[in-house]
């Protein structure tokens, strides 16, 4: 209002036609989103200049009516108005806002033309226009012919490298900016600690303290987000308690390094805390804390924000729905996932991607991911790596061949089966179906391999028995340069194990925490207790777990106690099973595993003591269950069951295989276990 009235005051003083008062009211419509006033001032000016034509191309260009901004220029052309350094600045902006490359360089021409380019303000327009269209040799020639670089230019470039990924070239750029004189703002240390790495990033957080810049927002959150991205959540924390203007960003910052760190419990408080303080939530915060619902599987207060995204208006934002989708999956609810992922739109492969961990959380097979995977590809989604990753993973814990053959095929029809995850992912598929030929050839078609290539070849022929291929592999794996990881380790162990190679997998149990700097593991301590037993030194076995550091796992003692069952040893297996039953009283498996080592030495009686008080404690195990794979159809099984179709059959072939055994083995007590 009070602009207008002074427009009307120089209405009346017949002055609103001088130059220098229309060009003022061109800015001020433009910047009120008036361009039809501001054109209207335009148009009933008698005397214009540079810059009244310059300040309504701008108006044009920040309302985005970039169709009239460049029918502006034209005109300005056909009048025979002169370009300014200004007026360059702002079409450049315009051609870099709208991607517009080759108007751009002919701006660039006219630049040389008219002996602009050392003008700094017109080089860090031409900067970003070239950077944002990845021309970064341009970008980099501009800049270097830039005769006197200020902070802004300097600010420019640092920008455009870190979105570039170029983390080497702003760094350089940065130490070049200290170098000539200049003082970083915060603008400098918020792009250049989002650029850097975790080592130069606490050098630079120690440079903005020094610079007194450390506590403006902006370069606050920044040093949030670095921390949290390198797994520095402690740090992270700090950074955000000593910050003393926060702003959404500082909250999503935070919540994001909990997050993508494991803490849920933790992201799940700092969004119950954010709450508290009255901040409203966005788009990107709400996905951000549904990952952490996800990450500590809290499906009730994740059910409370889906109603607050319904609320807010956000029930079909993509990367909200594909929060929503993993946080059901993996919370075990696949028919909430898959209502949320048909109310898409448009769905996407990072979607589809998500509803696949229902599939590995779901234990029930009433739905077929291949079946999905046909229907999303007929509405046009196309899987990428990550897709077939799962799907082959999915192939591989259902030891379903044929699936796993026909993704494969589809993997290399579409150009992912080279992708080093995808060859991964076939490796273990084949393994776990049982075709360790083709698991090989996997991982020998592979034009490169990384440690988990590695460890899963060594895998496959380790739980296949194939003990010295294992541990050839290994040596292989070493000779190419590639470093033991603690899984390496175990799956060697496991081959150990089960190939009855006792000295060797000691001999690598000694020496992996003064060869490879790895310290044993729970499940490395599990590995050696059974191949102790199994190779017939139990009294060692016994030893190995009462000097770990997990003496009182029931992992071990489990352990322990099926190796006597398998070795026969029923004083130990006492021993050990009095151990494993005062650590798990109320833990089903331990009872049953307790009872079969009694049956397997034939004291039936014992046997159904244990599962008496069992059965008084009222506790219950799931009956175990298998299932195979003939002509494209998976047959279940469960242990004592019926139901199959075909049972009559079954039951009368195992009768005959039972008897074959009696006629083989001297101890007919095991034979009650099957």
């Amino acid at each position: 209002m009070l602009g207008k009235a002074i427009h009307a005051y120089l209405v009346k003083l017949a002055s609103q036609n001088d130059p220098f008062e229309g060009n003022n009211l061109i800015n001020l419509y433009s910047k009120f989103n008036r361009l039809d006033l501001a054109w209207k001032v335009f148009d009933e000016m008698l005397v214009r200049n540079t810059i009244t034509w310059t300040s309504l191309i701008k108006g044009c260009l920040e309302n985005e009516d970039f169709v009239s901004g460049f029918n502006v220029v034209c005109d300005m052309c056909e009048f025979g108005e002169k370009f300014n350094e200004h007026t360059c600045v702002v079409i450049l902006q315009a051609c870099s806002d709208i991607g517009d490359v080759v108007l751009g360089e002919q701006i660039h021409g006219f630049v040389i033309k008219s002996g602009f380019e050392e003008n700094v303000f017109v080089g860090t327009s031409l900067i970003s226009m070239y950077s944002r269209s990845g021309n970064f040799d341009e970008a980099e020639k501009v800049f270097n012919g830039v005769g006197c670089k200020d902070l802004r230019c300097l600010n420019c470039m640092i920008l455009e490298y870190g979105k570039a990924g170029y983390e080497k070239r702003a760094i350089g750029v940065f130490i070049y900016l200290i170098s000539v004189g200049l003082d970083p703002n915060d603008y400098t240390f918020t792009n250049i600690i989002s650029t850097c790495n975790v080592e130069e990033g606490k050098q630079l957080h120690g440079l903005a303290v020094k610079y007194g810049v450390l506590l403006q927002t902006s370069v606050g959150n920044a040093v949030i987000t670095m921390y949290g991205k390198n797994g520095m959540v402690e740090e992270a924390a700090i950074m955000f308690s000593v910050m003393n203007k926060k702003n959404l960003i500082s909250w999503t910052a935070l919540i994001s390094g909990y997050t993508r760190n494991g803490y849920g419990k933790k992201a799940v408080d700092g969004f119950l805390e954010l709450r508290g303080c009255g901040v409203e939530c966005d788009s990107g915060l709400l996905a951000t804390i549904l990952d952490g619902c996800s990450e500590c599987k809290n499906l009730e207060l994740g059910t409370q924000i889906h109603g607050l995204v319904i609320k807010l208006g956000y029930p079909c934002d993509i990367n909200i729905g594909t929060a929503l989708i993993d946080l059901y999956a993996k919370c075990k609810n696949l028919q909430s996932a898959r209502t949320v992922f048909n109310g898409l739109s448009p769905r996407s492969t990072a979607s589809f991607n998500a509803i696949l961990v229902g599939f590995f959380e779901n234990d029930s097979n009433e739905e077929d991911p291949m079946v999905f995977l046909s229907q999303l590809r007929l509405a046009g989604i196309k899987p990428d790596s990550v897709s077939f990753s799962r799907l082959l993973s999915l192939s591989a814990n259902r030891a379903s061949l044929v699936k796993g053959r026909g993704l494969h095929a589809y993997s290399i029809k579409t150009g992912f089966a080279g992708h080093i995850s995808v060859s991964n992912a076939l490796i273990t598929m084949y393994a776990k179906c049982g075709i360790v030929e083709d698991a090989y050839q996997a991982f020998n078609s592979m034009s490169a391999n990384d440690c988990i290539s590695w460890n899963a070849i060594i895998s496959a022929y380790s739980l296949h028995g194939q003990g010295e291929k294992a541990l050839l592999l290994y040596q292989e794996m070493e000779e190419k340069g590639f470093t033991p990881d603690e899984i390496t380790i175990l799956v060697i162990l496991q081959a150990c194990t089960y190939s009855g190679l006792s000295e060797d997998g000691l001999h690598l149990f000694n020496t992996m925490e003064s060869k490879y700097g790895i310290q044993p593991l729970l499940e490395h301590y599990a590995c050696m207790v059974d191949l102790l037993g199994r190779a017939g030194y139990l009294s060692q076995a016994m030893d190995i777990i009462n000097r770990s550091p997990f003496s009182e796992s029931t992992l071990l003692w489990r352990t322990l106690v099926n190796v006597c069952k398998l070795c026969g040893d029923l004083n130990l297996g006492k021993l050990a099973s009095k151990h494993l039953l005062d650590l798990s009283p109320d833990e089903a498996g331990s009872y049953v595993l307790v009872s079969n080592m009694y049956a397997g030495e034939g004291m039936i009686d014992e046997a159904s003591k244990v599962r008496t008080t069992m059965k008084d404690l009222k506790l219950s195990k799931e009956a175990g269950s298998s299932w195979v794979e003939i002509d494209n159809m998976v047959h279940y099984f469960v242990a004592s069951s019926t139901d199959h179709p075909e049972s009559i059959e079954i039951y009368a072939r195992l009768d005959l295989l039972r008897n074959e055994m009696r006629g083989i083995y001297d101890s007919k007590a095991d034979l009650n276990l099957i």
